[in-house]
């Protein structure tokens, strides 16, 4: 799990110079969206490591080192799936992203507490290929959120009033001016061809 956080490290210190050509091609405006591709990947990954870890790891008969490389899988997910969504937190909130990351902490820790309650229970109760599915397909189902975020998050961050948004802003702003340079050119070419009807008329007399 340890070397699957690792690679998940190398692949994001690699891919960040790409995002600060995008920053900054984009006034260094923030897209909070920009930082979710990851997650896609790891969402996926972590729910097939959940999966190859149950159905390898249950029975004697299989090596042990097979259930153990289901962790560079998991590993990878849960790294790149909690440092792309911190990140995203703090792009979309900015000034309150202390508050919603605390939020944040609030909830993981919630769960962070409850699960060990049951855990075990599970695992001896269900075993371990069933208890290992049901948490996979937990993880399944929530592999489209990212996708999710991805496409409406701009739209749903336009209408929060603690997202501050300045990417939406920047994109209004483009809008008007792109529609203020058509209006413009628009009189412009009347003025043009308004000189050249008179031209024509006083050519004419």
């Amino acid at each position: 799990m340890v070397a699957g956080e690792v690679i998940a490290f190398i692949i994001i210190v690699l891919d960040n110079p790409r995002y600060v050509r995008k920053l900054e091609a984009n006034n260094n405006i923030p897209v909070p969206e920009w930082r979710l591709p990851i997650s896609m990947v790891g969402g996926v990954l972590f729910a097939g490591g959940l999966f190859w870890f149950g159905w390898t790891g249950y029975t004697g008969q299989i090596h042990w080192i097979v259930p153990v490389l289901s962790g560079l899988l998991t590993g990878f997910g849960i790294f790149s799936i909690f440092l792309s969504l911190l990140n995203y937190i703090v792009d979309a909130y900015l000034m309150f992203a202390a508050s919603a990351i605390a939020a944040n902490t609030f909830m993981r820790s919630i769960f962070g507490g409850v699960f060990p309650l049951f855990a075990t229970f599970m695992f001896n109760g269900m075993g371990i290929q069933w208890a290992s599915t049901l948490l996979g397909c937990v993880a399944a189902v929530l592999v489209p959120m990212p996708v999710f975020f991805y496409l409406y998050g701009k739209r749903i961050r336009g209408k929060s009033t603690f997202a501050p948004a300045p990417d939406i802003e920047q994109d209004k702003r483009r809008d008007e001016e792109s529609k203020g340079s058509q209006v413009v050119d628009a009189g412009s070419g009347e003025t043009t061809e308004r000189e050249s009807l008179d031209r024509a008329r006083s050519k004419d007399e």
